[in-house]
């Protein structure tokens, strides 16, 4: 397992005395006032393609669990900005992602997911191993000469910690994925993916990106959006914790149960040092890893995590919700039964209310008769989100490690 930094936890505990003393005293850390921005931000097709290029294909993406590709020649693929890419554990063991495309005449390798133990290109028959390297070419001495090595599949950067994979879809990208992660990501460590089983994952189809992911940044909507689900039991209030482009939302009261985590449950260790706290205590919260990665944990059938990963998709109008639930358990057809049946549940509320409000948005700002929206000082995460996207969009290839070293936490 891997182990949570002391800076990490150090961190961890001042958002949990944070949390304790603003829901004792009653108050709310509100951000300085409202602000607004031009709608263009959801329509703009010239900006939607910057995004999905100087974003989607520029910075680590958390696009697996480690639990997903759990053993050698375990894999799965994705197309992100359009970009093929197959993740797959060597017979070393080790995560790798790799461009899935034929070094021949340029076919996709794989689909889907699956086990093997070396990928055969359907037009062709050009065999490449898990590591990648070019182990056989069909009829060779009529094919011609070629040097193997400099044929094998592209290679992508990984890193892989605390049960997390991230790829960042550049070949050439010089970007620090640790120092872009920071603190935060040694903080996702508690989670302590490394063994956790996928019971459950779903793609839901959404507006704009940032219109579909926006829902993840505020509670205020929820008692209103949710009204029919699980609304009426929960708080619209959120206290905002800030680490680097990162995010953490957590209310600052206890509220009835309703299968929700119960984020308060800090309040409980009230008066003890922070360093008795248990570490899943310390992970409660929302949890959201810029740019698109959002976690919150349940504890139906046992510990769960609910991982929403919201990707662009094709044109500015389109996204795709990938809803994964993991079960920190080996889980008997008891445990796993409660779990898809949260899955299940959580699939109704994000593409019943949350994106179908997305596509009505959508529609009503195409319309070109809203000129700009508003983010309330109840809704802070939001406007610094989308000020984060600026900055990154703004940034030469060779300025992005210095972006992601200017700012640490905040509580």
């Amino acid at each position: 397992m891997t182990s949570v930094s002391a800076k990490a936890r150090r961190w961890m505990t001042d958002v949990g005395e944070a949390v304790i003393a603003q829901a004792s005293s009653g108050t709310l850390a509100l951000a300085p006032e409202v602000i607004r921005r031009a709608t263009s931000v959801y329509t703009d097709p010239g900006l939607f393609d910057r995004e999905r290029i100087r974003l989607f294909r520029r910075l680590p993406l958390m696009l697996a669990a480690s639990c997903e590709i759990r053993n050698p020649g375990d894999y799965r693929t994705f197309d992100i900005a359009d970009v093929p890419i197959v993740l797959i554990r060597n017979s070393a063991g080790e995560a790798r992602a790799m461009v899935n495309i034929c070094t021949h005449r340029g076919s996709p390798l794989v689909a889907g997911q699956g086990s093997t133990k070396r990928f055969s290109c359907p037009y062709h028959g050009w065999t490449f191993g898990l590591d990648g390297q070019l182990i056989a070419v069909a009829s060779p001495a009529d094919f011609g000469v070629i040097d193997r090595e400099d044929h094998a599949l592209v290679q992508l950067p990984l890193l892989e910690k605390g049960g997390m994979i991230w790829v960042i879809p550049d070949p050439d990208s010089q970007l620090d994925i640790e120092g872009f992660l920071g603190t935060f990501g040694d903080a996702l460590c508690g989670f302590e993916l490394e063994d956790w089983t996928l019971v459950s994952e779903r793609q839901l189809p959404g507006a704009n990106w940032k219109l579909a992911f926006d829902a993840h940044l505020e509670f205020y909507h929820l008692p209103v959006l949710h009204r029919n689900t699980f609304g009426p039991t929960i708080s619209n209030q959120a206290l905002y914790f800030y680490e680097g482009p990162h995010e953490r939302l957590i209310r600052p009261a206890r509220y009835k149960k309703s299968g929700m985590p119960d984020d308060a449950e800090l309040l409980s260790w009230q008066g003890r040092s922070g360093a008795e706290w248990p570490l899943e205590t310390l992970m409660q919260g929302e949890w959201i890893l810029f740019p698109n990665v959002s976690f919150n944990s349940f504890y139906d059938g046992g510990r769960g995590l609910f991982v929403s990963r919201v990707y662009p998709g094709s044109k500015v109008g389109e996204s795709i919700t990938v809803q994964s639930y993991f079960l920190q358990d080996s889980p008997d057809n008891v445990n796993r039964a409660k779990a898809c049946e949260r899955a299940d549940f959580l699939e109704q509320v994000v593409a019943g209310e949350d994106l179908s409000n997305s596509f009505n948005q959508q529609r009503a700002m195409d319309s070109g008769l809203l000129r700009e929206v508003m983010y309330g000082r109840n809704e802070g995460g939001i406007p610094r989100f989308h000020g984060w996207v600026d900055r990154v969009l703004a940034t030469p290839d060779d300025g992005l490690n210095f972006l992601f070293q200017q700012e640490r936490w905040t509580v």
